[in-house]
């Protein structure tokens, strides 16, 4: 190794909020459930110290919400919360994805084609976890080639909100497939360089997972109970 090569790891703390995070994905952990700190120290062979600074992480994230002699719990969303961040997503990707057109090189197509069979991987497995995390990667990869260094910012902080709002949408999807095909046919607009295919395409996809979303939102709470 060159010895001005310089490793860049993870901080312990980031590891462990990560691998929380996974949890929380494959739905080991639930919305709304309690954190235990001593539980998860236990657990992850760590202080309590490194787990409170992962709790820290995941607060920034939003996707967990700390009060004082209550503890740590995973955030549940409201119709507002999705509402917001699909907005905000749909700004986003729209103008991002037509920045990205014109530097699109054909390596950047393999790339994306490669995204595409992993994903079709997925579907044929029917693995929601999969399509969801190939979902984030085929976006981002988009993203970052826009060319703006503060959009790409704004966007990457969003990710584990939008991440996390995804996993819901196993049940509503009509298919593993379905889901397969909205992206392949937003590659084909990538491909085809029209921007305002492209803005269209990105619209339409957002949008239906935006309804998807609040759907499972307004289920959800037709199944609380009614306060007496």
């Amino acid at each position: 190794m060159d010895e001005d090569t310089i490793i860049l790891q993870k901080p312990l703390s980031q590891l462990i909020a990560d691998q929380i995070k996974a949890r929380i994905w494959n739905k080991e952990i639930q919305f709304g459930e309690r954190l235990l700190e001593t539980e998860l120290a236990e657990k992850y062979d760590v202080s309590r110290s490194t787990i409170r600074e992962a709790f820290k992480i995941m607060e920034i994230e939003e996707l967990v919400v700390s009060q004082a002699r209550k503890g740590t719990y995973v955030a549940d969303f409201t119709d507002q919360d999705v509402a917001e961040i699909i907005e905000l997503r749909t700004l986003i990707e729209a103008s991002a994805f037509m920045k990205a057109i014109p530097r699109l090189k054909k390596k950047d197509f393999q790339e994306l084609d490669k995204i595409m069979e992993h994903m079709k991987v997925g579907a044929d497995k029917k693995d929601w976890n999969e399509l969801f995390d190939l979902d984030m990667k085929f976006h981002s990869y988009v993203v970052n080639l826009c060319g703006n260094s503060r959009i790409i910012k704004i966007y990457d902080s969003l990710q584990v909100q939008i991440r996390t709002f995804l996993m819901h949408l196993d049940k509503y999807y009509s298919s593993h497939q379905s889901f397969y095909d909205e992206h392949k046919e937003l590659l084909e607009a990538l491909v085809s360089t029209d921007t305002e295919t492209v803005k269209e395409r990105v619209k339409n996809h957002i949008e239906y997972v935006e309804e998807k979303l609040l759907g499972v939102n307004q289920e959800n709470n037709k199944l609380e109970p009614e306060e007496v």
